[in-house]
């Protein structure tokens, strides 16, 4: 099994993503996606719902997480 992980800016001052994607026993691909909001000297990690699909690649998966965030900070943020 083999984890990556990649951290994303965003739009959101302070916001990057974080995809964890992990290759599975089973040859399929797991995702979980957190978003990480600098305040100061400190990052508060908010972890998104952990889905349990399984994808055949981990472009797949990653996009997966990727939209789940962009969803989240979609709805978090105040409109302007």
């Amino acid at each position: 099994m083999m984890v990556k992980r990649h951290s994303y800016p965003t739009n959101v001052d302070g916001c990057e993503i974080a995809i964890a994607t992990e290759r599975m026993k089973d040859g399929k691909y797991s995702v979980v996606a957190t978003i990480e909001n600098h305040v100061g000297d400190g990052v508060q990690h908010t972890p998104l719902p952990v889905t349990h699909l399984r994808f055949d690649t981990e472009e797949d998966a990653h996009a997966f997480g990727m939209a789940q965030a962009n969803e989240y900070l979609q709805k978090a943020t105040p409109a302007a």
